[in-house]
């Protein structure tokens, strides 16, 4: 195996409000995640000041110094286009970079991998740019899905166990900025996996508004949540004129803001830890000092907290923060039921899992599942980021072995296999030719719908070349397909045993039971259907001839032996040829000699026939034998590589 000493994995959860770093060893399996530690603290507040004279400073100490010029806080978003939204994610980045080098917690003679954590909600194409974002930042750099490091550090630290991560676990990820939604089935983020604009961020903004609100309700005679006059004396609270000059200073200077925002959110971290303590009292988290003018004081205690999150909000569509996060609940619910799953439980991720009612509110709509939670989930991300980065690491080499079977080997038995799935398809399609082209547009001629046997022929064409390239052949392919995968499968699962077996994995951990095919059978008709064959009009014209060819074949010898009609068509035929009986409008009286019977018995004469000619065009086709077997393959490699990644976690 490969010498991973002095290689170090380190988990990075950069939060919209909040970051943690976590490191463990590569080569020791039994390490527990150590926290890193920025200004001296497990986790720090997702901050970034500008200081004329000391430049960048990050976290809590940016949050100390009070002669920034800059102070920016919960930066962390989808806003990839915003020029100032990457400076900041860049400065902030490298500043812990730094800092970790400054304060010895990583050496650069030491191989450090990082793993940071993005939300389940974004899109592939907002990743990579993440991705591409922080690369330039740190080395060695991957970024992961939160829920997928949620659960790993839930699996090592016994949280779950690996047979209730087998089955399915929903994970509520509720972060600063958005609310995440996974369903994840044997670590397999499907089929919910959505992302929710409801962050815990609102809850502080609105601590804010409602603090300047009972100043103001006060000095109006006029207040509705609280008595201020029993927290605050006289020369505390502020007189509307006072009021009127803060707004005006919050908006000429977001730093100002920003830090009375701060101080709501330590506020409100400290009621939901402390819920009972501050039911009737407000919370004590100090005071913000705004241009020596004004005396800043979060105003919490249940009563507030109580009328914010149950106040319609404009970034809500005017829905509270309950409310609608009781509604993404019911959604999540209503999509679980709808595709027949019942999770095993709920892990609930994020600081603002602390929050009391979030419980709750999970065990009235999920009533018979368990709801978990991490005893310090502001970290549980970044552990379960560096336990998946080790996880990553050490199963490169699987990896490698998978993907070399992959890229050598699982074309050549898709390739061995190919002719027995063609003789299954070949059946298939000669059958429903036969059943939804051939009878019913044989029968149009016979009743005088169709004129001229030239125009049956034209006919048939048409319909054969609308039917092999619409949903009804696909769904043909996609379920010879699936049968026809058990043979592959199980040479699959033959050559996959070995890899297994050599990583330590239980047999056929890649093999029948793991690699679930009916899953991902609506990706099939996509995959391989006859409109993405780059031989399709040399295989459409080659089939289209043979099925008319066919048909008219079958015609003629109903005709020819008719009784009264033989003499005339053979004459006709004699002198004329085979093309002037084409255009021919054939006598009513004649077609009726063309019986339902006869059409019954001249397709299933000529089935067989027809399914060996369509057998020969795609086995001597060499374009449509190649296609077959790389999308095949290509599918196959999907699957097979998705299985694989499961597998990492069963690696010990």
């Amino acid at each position: 195996m490969h010498d991973y000493h002095n290689t170090k994995i380190i988990g990075f959860d950069l939060g919209h409000g909040e970051t943690g770093l976590t490191w463990v060893r590569a080569d020791n399996q039994e390490n527990t995640p150590h926290s890193l530690l920025i200004n001296n603290r497990k986790s720090q507040i997702t901050a970034i000041a500008n200081h004329p004279q000391r430049g960048i400073i990050i976290g809590d100490m940016a949050y100390q110094i009070s002669d920034a010029s800059v102070f920016e806080i919960a930066f962390k978003n989808r806003r990839f286009d915003n020029f100032d939204y990457q400076k900041n994610i860049k400065d902030f980045v490298n500043a812990i970079y730094q800092h970790l080098q400054e304060t010895n917690q990583i050496q650069l003679k030491e191989k450090n991998y990082f793993f940071i954590g993005c939300p389940s909600g974004w899109w592939k194409e907002e990743i990579s740019t993440y991705q591409q974002i922080l690369s330039s930042c740190l080395p060695n750099s991957t970024v992961v899905k939160e829920s997928r490091a949620a659960l790993m550090h839930a699996k090592e630290s016994g949280i779950f166990t690996i047979q209730e991560l087998e089955k399915s676990v929903l994970v509520i990820d509720i972060g600063s900025s958005t609310t995440d939604y996974t369903l994840v089935k044997g670590m397999s983020d499907t089929p919910i996996d959505f992302g929710h604009d409801l962050g815990a961020s609102l809850i502080e903004k609105e601590i804010l508004k409602k603090t300047l609100e009972c100043h103001r309700q006060y000095r109006q005679g006029c207040e509705e949540i609280i008595q201020l006059e029993n927290y605050l004396s006289e020369e505390e609270i502020w007189h509307l004129e006072e009021i009127e000059k803060l707004e005006k200073i919050f908006q000429q200077s977001p730093l100002y803001k920003n830090r009375c925002e701060l101080r709501c959110r330590k506020a409100k971290e400290e009621y939901f830890t402390y819920e009972d303590a501050y039911e009737h009292n407000i919370v004590n988290v100090g005071t913000e000092d705004i241009q020596r003018k004004f005396k800043f004081v979060p105003l919490v205690n249940g009563k507030i907290i109580d009328a914010i999150l149950n106040q319609p909000l404009p970034e809500l569509d005017h829905k509270s923060w309950r409310r609608d996060f009781g509604d993404q609940l019911e959604v999540v619910k209503q999509k679980l039921e709808e595709q027949n799953i019942q999770p095993s439980a709920i892990l609930l991720t994020g600081s603002a899992s602390k929050m009391a009612f979030v419980g709750e509110m999970c065990g009235k709509i999920f009533p018979d599942l368990p709801c978990k939670r991490d005893g310090e989930p502001e970290l549980c991300i970044a552990r379960g980021l560096s336990r998946w980065g080790r996880v990553y690491l050490r199963t490169s080499y699987f990896m490698e072995e998978i993907s070399q079977f992959l890229d050598n080997e699982l074309s050549g038995i898709v390739g061995d296999c190919i002719p027995e799935f063609v003789d299954q398809l070949a059946a298939e399609l000669a059958n429903e030719l036969v059943e939804e082209v051939i009878k019913p547009t044989v029968k149009l001629w016979r009743d005088r719908e169709i004129f001229t046997l030239k125009a049956l022929e034209s006919k048939i064409e048409r319909k054969a070349k609308a039917w092999l390239t619409g949903s009804d052949a696909n769904s043909k392919i996609a379920s010879c397909l699936v049968d026809w995968l058990s043979t592959v499968q199980e040479e699959v699962r033959l050559k996959t045993d070995g890899i297994s077996t050599k990583y330590g994995l239980p047999l056929g951990t890649l093999g029948e039971k793991s690699i679930d095919f009916g899953d991902r059978t609506e990706k099939i008709p996509t995959s391989i259907s006859f409109e993405d064959l780059s031989g399709l009009s040399v295989f459409m014209g080659h089939l289209v001839a043979l099925i008319v060819g066919v048909v008219l074949a079958g015609l003629f010898h109903i005709l020819l032996f008719a009784g009264i009609i033989a003499p005339i068509v053979g004459i006709i035929m004699y002198f004329v040829g085979e093309s002037v009986v084409k255009e021919q409008d054939i006598p009513a009286w004649v077609r009726k000699l063309v019986s339902d019977k006869r059409i019954e018995d001249m397709a299933r004469q000529k089935q067989p026939e027809l399914q060996q000619k369509i057998q020969e065009t795609l086995i001597k086709d060499p374009t449509i034998s190649i296609k077959l077997a790389n999308s095949i393959s290509e599918w196959l490699k999907e699957t097979v590589q998705e299985q694989a990644d499961k597998a990492r976690l069963l690696i010990t």
